[in-house]
């Protein structure tokens, strides 16, 4: 069997400066998994990662005509969904042969997909890695598909669903990720999170035990695992020694679940005499000061925290689980320890008012961040928030196939999407042009790579800055 695993094409045209960033940012690890795991039982396997390399359709249906797989396995978000699609239909199209299997979170959460679209031979929900294996390993010998857990597909014009399949407990069990199938030389770190290259990045846990109902644990699940911190060490000496790393970003939603992890984790990479730059991100209410002077001593040089918002009330709304003292004070420490912390803040939650994010917007200016990031509340269907949201404001499309979390597809009550946009604008230009984060930047400049970095985010800046006039620009050079 020769699998061929596609993370979809973007269309470039429609994407807006910040989506670019984020796309290119980092290789699809998940992809990276099922390939090594696949290598490992003795599947031939290739990556296309035709987001990062701009692939047009045309040239990925070439790229498969070359490699003439027997089954294509497709990833996708709920954002790159549309894409995944087209590029489906054209296989089957023009491979009326290939077997093409759905992963990701966006068919873990709505799996109906298989009904709607002919293009789609199989679904697997939540995790990948074993599933794929025993589904080439049943497609190889004509199996039983009911007989594979974590599976969906079309049975008689009705959706059928295999045995749930339950998480990998021993995170160590899997091959480390395989990177050698993607182009690691085309991506590029967020301008404001560049620090030193080659930068890459890591997964060390799976899994979130605590409840905000933004965000979606389909794929994943909320019972918290981690791989161990000699198979995590062992993965950045190898990042280092095999493809020059200077700087390592650990992608987990939250990297300081457990103090004692993070601490073992420590002690390994000074054990292992690990010299390298890394990032991750934390939770407010669980480290302490003694735990930052560690990491920053270990070789962590930047600390991301997840805020959300700066009202109380909102906070224990989403079942955030930390209060904006907590945030004030970790903040506040890792400005005093050089960890330049960056600060994950949401707009448009259910009960937000133009209140409640302008004491937002005004908590960010006053606490200790040297940089933010601001997105636009977006309820996904598999979210604890997606049940409730039409009971707080307007979800203007069900559909989900659009959704950035960049613009305003919720609205809560007494809101419109102009007052979102222009306080999300708002948010960015009043935390940035301000001399105290002006200075801290310049600062940080060292040399010249340092100035080119704030050259190639120009664009993102106008962007974020301000929305309408970039939205207008880009409406000027379409209609020449």
């Amino acid at each position: 069997m020769k699998v061929l695993l596609i993370n979809p094409p973007i269309e470039e045209s429609i994407l807006k400066p910040v989506l670019k960033n984020l796309f290119y940012n980092s290789p699809p690890l998940g992809l990276c998994y099922i390939a090594a795991v696949l290598k490992k039982n003795k599947v031939v396997v290739k990556i296309i990662d035709a987001a990062v390399e701009r692939l047009s359709i045309l040239k990925i249906i070439k790229r498969v005509e070359k490699i003439n797989p027997d089954v294509v396995g497709l990833t996708s978000t709920t954002y790159s969904f549309p894409f995944a699609l087209i590029l489906a239909k054209e296989i089957k199209k023009y491979f009326k042969d290939i077997v093409i299997i759905m992963g990701g979170s966006h068919i873990t959460a709505n799996p109906d997909v298989l009904l709607r679209f002919n293009c789609f031979d199989f679904g697997v929900l939540g995790e990948g890695e074993v599933t794929m294996t025993e589904l080439i390993e049943c497609l190889k010998y004509n199996g039983n598909f009911e007989d594979v857990p974590g599976l969906a597909f079309e049975r008689k014009e009705k959706l059928f669903f295999s045995p749930k399949r339950q998480f990998i407990e021993d995170l160590d069990c899997l091959p480390f990720p395989d990177r050698d199938l993607v182009p690691l030389d085309l991506y590029r770190p967020q301008p404001n999170d560049w620090n030193v290259l080659p930068k890459l990045s890591m997964i060390t846990t799976r899994g979130c035990s605590y409840g905000c109902i933004f965000c979606d644990k389909g794929v994943f699940g909320m019972k918290y695992r981690s791989f161990s911190p000699k198979y995590i060490v062992a993965e950045m000496k190898m990042l280092i020694d095999k493809y020059g790393a200077k700087d390592i970003a650990f992608l987990d939603s939250t990297f300081t679940t457990s103090i004692e992890r993070v601490k073992d984790v420590i002690l390994e990479i000074k054990r292992s005499k690990v010299d390298v730059n890394w990032t991750c991100t934390v939770r407010a209410n669980v480290v302490t000061y003694d735990l930052l002077k560690e990491m920053k001593n270990a070789g962590c040089w930047r600390i991301r925290i997840g805020v959300e918002s700066a009202n109380n009330n909102v906070l224990k709304f989403i079942k955030k689980g930390i209060t904006i003292e907590d945030v004030r004070k970790v903040s506040k420490w890792a400005d005093s320890l050089g960890l330049q912390p960056k600060g994950f803040f949401s707009i448009g939650h259910l009960i937000d008012t133009k209140e409640t994010i302008n004491e937002t917007i005004e908590f960010a200016k006053k606490a200790y961040f040297k940089d933010i990031t601001v997105q636009i509340n977006t309820p996904l269907k598999g979210t604890p928030q997606y049940k409730i949201c039409e009971k707080y404001g307007v979800l203007s499309n069900k559909n989900n196939v659009d959704y950035s979390f960049w613009q305003p597809f919720f609205v809560p009550n007494g809101m419109t999407k102009e007052e979102l946009t222009r306080l999300h604008n708002k948010f960015y230009r009043t935390f940035y042009c301000r001399f105290v984060i002006i200075r801290r930047h310049i600062k940080a400049i060292k040399g010249i790579g340092d100035i080119k970095k704030y050259i190639l985010s120009i664009d993102l800046i106008t962007y974020l800055f301000f929305n309408r006039l970039y939205d207008n620009k880009c409406k000027q050079k379409a209609n020449r």
